[in-house]
C-alpha cells in the first residue's frame, strides 16, 4: 500500500503541534506503529515544546526522540520501531535532505505527518517547507489570530531587528496579519516603531499560544 505525506503548515500559534498530536492520537487509535521527531534546536524548554505537549495526553507512550538537524538517526529509529506513521514537528528547521527522507519512506508504504513554518518572518519559504509543500498528498494550512486587530494572522512579527531567519523561541514573535504587519514594519523602518510597546500590547492575548 503506497504511503502519504501530510503537510500542517501556517506562522506561529496557529495550533501546528496540536493538529500534528490530533493526527497522531488518530493513528494509534487505528493501531498503526508511531514514532514522533523534532529537531534538538526546537527543544524551547516550554510547555508549547512538542515533547511537554503530549504529558496530559493519550500519547506519553509514543516514543518522542530530539535529532540532529540533518535527521541522522532517522532510518535507525523508524527501523527499530518498525513505525507505520512518522510524524514530524518543527520541520522548518530541518536541512532540505529531509525531503528525501520523507520520500522514501512514502515509498515504502508508510505515512507521514509534518507539522512546520511554511514562512520566515520576512516573508520567506522556511528551511525544507516550500519542497515538502510541493510533494505533499495533503496540506493543512492553519492561521493564528492577529494580535493586534484579531482578524485572520499570515506573519510572525518578529519583535526585534535581527535579519537572521532562525531565531527560536515564542517570546520572540507574534502573530500579525498582513495590514498590521506592514504598519508595523513600516514604522520599525522609519525608525519609530517601539517593540516594547507591541509586546506589551500582545502579551495579553494568551489565548494565542
Amino acid at each position: 500500500m503506497a504511503g502519504t505525506i501530510t503537510v500542517i503548515t501556517g506562522g506561529m500559534f496557529s495550533g501546528k503541534s496540536e493538529q500534528l498530536i490530533h493526527y497522531v492520537e488518530q493513528a494509534i487509535t487505528a493501531g498503526y506503529a508511531t514514532v514522533i521527531f523534532y529537531p534538538h534546536m526546537a527543544n524551547r524548554q516550554s510547555e508549547r515544546d512538542i515533547q511537554r505537549r503530549i504529558v496530559n495526553t493519550s500519547l506519553t507512550h509514543v516514543p518522542v526522540f530530539a535529532v540532529d538537524t540533518q535527521g541522522l538517526g532517522f532510518h535507525d529509529i523508524v527501523q527499530k520501531y518498525q513505525a507505520d506513521v512518522i510524524a514530524i514537528d518543527e520541520t522548518q528547521f530541518f536541512s532540505r535532505h529531509i525531503v528525501d527522507v520523507v520520500r522514501v519512506w512514502r515509498h515504502q508504504g508508510r505515512h507521514v505527518a509534518i507539522a512546520g513554518l511554511d514562512m520566515d518572518s520576512n516573508e520567506n519559504p522556511f528551511g525544507p517547507m516550500g519542497d515538502l509543500l510541493c510533494v505533499a498528498d495533503n496540506i493543512i494550512k492553519l492561521h493564528a489570530q492577529c494580535s493586534l486587530c484579531h482578524n485572520p494572522a499570515m506573519i510572525s512579527y518578529r519583535l526585534n531587528d535581527s535579519r537572521e531567519q532562525v531565531m527560536v523561541g515564542e517570546r520572540n514573535y507574534t502573530a500579525l496579519c498582513l495590514e498590521c504587519y506592514d504598519q508595523l514594519s513600516s514604522r520599525r523602518s522609519q525608525g519609530g516603531q517601539n517593540d516594547g510597546a507591541v509586546r506589551e500590547k500582545t502579551s495579553n492575548h494568551s489565548g494565542l499560544v
